[in-house]
């Protein structure tokens, strides 16, 4: 084996042992950024965006949605909305769907499911 031959073997075994570092560093981050998420608790609109799904998937094939956020309706009244994209009959269309509670108790008013017109369709 010539002297080149040697100095080329060297150098890309020590190259592979730094990538090897380098992976098994990046697959350990990762595994840690996971659980750290796995441990976060679930947002505050969790509960509400479940029912969502559940409510809006009896009568809808859901493709896609957005949290659209919290508003306090009226005194003990809280609504919390989505955007569903949804497939009915072979047609596509947005979806919103409102859920109304009492803030304090989580008791349970409406769920409203109404398709959004096309004319009001905000750009997500």
């Amino acid at each position: 084996m010539s002297k080149i031959s040697a100095v080329l073997l060297l150098i890309g075994l020590s190259w592979c042992s730094t990538a090897q570092a380098c992976i098994d560093k990046d697959i350990s981050e990762a595994i840690a950024q996971q659980t750290v998420q796995a441990l976060e608790p679930d947002p505050q609109y969790a509960k509400w965006s479940r029912l969502a799904f559940h409510e809006a998937g009896k009568v809808y094939t859901l493709l896609d949605y957005r949290y659209l956020g919290h508003s306090h309706v009226a005194a003990g009244v809280d609504q919390q909305q989505f955007r569903f994209w949804v497939r009915h009959k072979d047609v596509e269309f947005p979806l919103i769907v409102s859920i109304r509670y009492d803030p304090v108790s989580e008791k349970l008013f409406t769920i409203d499911m109404e398709q959004e017109r096309r004319r009001n369709l905000q750009i997500l």
